[in-house]
């Protein structure tokens, strides 16, 4: 199974010539040789994984709902 690099580790496995080796393209699992658009593929699917993975947002508060018949109510 391959593995989603972060944007940072796709940066950080440049080699110094700037490019990305062979091998570590197939541990990514793009194929050898790397079709244009491959790193912002690889990007893209990593911030899909990243949204099916985070915590879900806070219920927001239910609205009060008034006492029933609060209006009918004679306090003089």
């Amino acid at each position: 199974m391959s593995v989603l690099p972060s944007p940072e580790e796709i940066d950080a496995a440049r080699t110094p010539k700037g490019g990305w080796t062979r091998a570590q393209l197939a541990e990514w699992g793009v194929p050898w040789p790397a079709e244009k658009g491959w790193k912002a593929e690889l990007i893209a699917r990593w911030e899909a994984a990243q949204q099916v993975h985070a915590p879900a947002p806070p219920l927001s508060p239910s609205p009060r709902t008034p006492a029933p018949h609060q209006d009918m109510l004679d306090f003089g």
